[in-house]
């Protein structure tokens, strides 16, 4: 009887975690709204990402929306120097009620140099991409090199990206690749290296950077 009993609450258990919903949008600026969805198998939580960029003098902010896996719950927000233009980034997840209620924001930038620097720039269907000596300041340890082909809803996008980023700009880039299951990319280059002036680094995995950086790419086209 117990034993009939216990598996019928695991069952029970098993059936809510299946119908998890998520509400699915995306906008300009701190809000959206739109229809729940029923999230697919691996996906069991919801996912929250706000994009605050500044790119060639053009400020835009982002919120996406969607059902997630929550191995992509633990990163931490991730800042990108480019030179003429800046992205950050926050990510959030919560499930139910939890969602109506949970405010996302990023971190202010950090102004101070930590004495390390990258070549930067940033250019967008094929733009010029002008390298300058980027200083890199607070958490920025890394240096992001990405340029590429990215295909949104049958439209293509050329962009060029390079700079001083935060360590965490490879995983939550591959939150990103994560979140857009429905793009593709086509990435000449790749790179994720140690700033000038950082002690020890080394490059990132070769075999995770090109979907993670196709990411950032996607993440900062959305802007």
């Amino acid at each position: 009887m117990e034993a009939s009993l216990a598996v019928c609450i695991l069952a029970a258990l098993l059936a809510v975690g299946a119908c998890l919903e998520c509400e699915v949008c995306q906008g300009l600026g701190t809000s959206c709204t739109g229809d729940l969805q029923t999230c697919t198998d691996g996906e069991d939580t919801c996912g929250i990402a706000w994009i605050d960029s500044t790119l060639e003098g053009r400020k835009a902010q982002t919120i996406i929306k969607k059902c997630v896996s929550s191995d992509v719950c633990k990163v931490s927000p991730f800042s990108a120097n480019f030179g003429n233009g800046m992205t950050r980034v926050s990510f959030k997840c919560c499930v139910g009620d939890a969602c109506k209620t949970t405010s996302i924001s990023v971190p202010p930038a950090d102004p101070e140099p930590n004495g390390q620097s990258c070549r930067g720039c940033y250019a967008l269907n094929n733009g010029p991409c002008h390298e300058q000596t980027v200083n890199c300041t607070g958490s920025e340890t890394q240096c992001i090199d990405a340029a590429g082909t990215i295909t949104i809803d049958e439209r293509e996008k050329q962009a060029v990206m390079k700079g001083c980023a935060s360590e965490s700009i490879c995983i939550l880039a591959q939150v990103a690749s994560k979140m857009f299951t429905d793009i593709s990319a086509d990435l000449t280059t790749a790179k994720c290296t140690a700033a000038s002036g950082a002690a020890g680094g080394a490059p990132g995995s070769a075999g995770l950077l090109p979907p993670a950086l196709a990411g950032l790419l996607l993440l900062t086209l959305l802007s």
